[in-house]
């Protein structure tokens, strides 16, 4: 029997992958905010779709203690309980972060998110790299309209997507990235960002991969 451990099963997308995991075999146990401790079973893989993008807005005007959450809930939170898990993963465990919806572009107002989510691209890039046994990556699920973006609307923050009504990455098209990347060897995923608007659902992806180590991990180009 596959185990799922579900950080921050509140989330929308959670949510919305639950049903798919449990149809794939899982069995699952979530965990957010206001549970009291973290399940203690052995597990598969864990699901991490702890975050928030508070506060937004120039950074200069943050405020430093809404700033600090910030990276506190996107990166510190995520790793602190990946840690506390640890000892429990099974031989062959993978464990996925959602990273942020495009946290490679550059958008005013989101210091602390795309600060936050880049750090845990590295985080996971350096974890995989540490853990022979187990294959860590991150999933990049593209902009998705949940409440996470109520952030934006209550700082009256101008944001070209929410403000064209984007229906947003459609859950399957996540749920089969998420599927595609379980499948696939540690040498293929592990410690890669991996977005489900890439082209993970063709054959030369996985080539270009298997072809370049520095694919879809952060990166200065030369």
């Amino acid at each position: 029997m596959k185990y799922c451990i579900l950080l921050g099963d509140r989330s929308a997308i959670a949510q919305a992958l639950l049903p798919f995991l449990v149809a794939d075999g899982y069995t699952v146990s979530g965990w957010n905010r206001d549970s009291e401790r973290l399940p203690a079973a052995e597990w598969d893989l864990v699901l991490c779709a702890i975050g928030q993008v508070h506060p937004v807005g120039n950074w200069w005007e943050h405020d430093d203690g809404q700033f600090y959450e910030c990276v506190e809930s996107n990166v510190m939170h995520p790793v602190t309980h990946l840690r506390t898990l640890w000892p429990r993963r099974k031989a062959g465990a993978s464990a996925c972060f959602l990273a942020g919806s495009n946290p490679q572009r550059i958008m005013a107002g989101y210091l602390p998110y795309n600060l936050s989510k880049m750090a845990l691209l590295k985080a996971v890039e350096q974890i995989d790299y540490e853990s022979p046994d187990c294959t860590v990556f991150a999933l990049g699920p593209g902009y998705v309209p949940t409440k996470i973006h109520r952030a934006t609307l209550k700082a009256n923050w101008p944001n070209e997507r929410i403000a064209r009504g984007d229906a947003g990455t459609p859950i399957e098209r996540i749920w089969g990235c998420l599927r595609w990347c379980l499948d696939q060897p540690k040498e293929l995923v592990g410690g890669r960002n991996i977005c489900a608007s890439d082209p993970w659902d063709t054959p030369s992806f996985a080539e270009r991969l298997a072809a370049n180590n520095a694919l879809c991990k952060l990166r200065r180009c030369e």
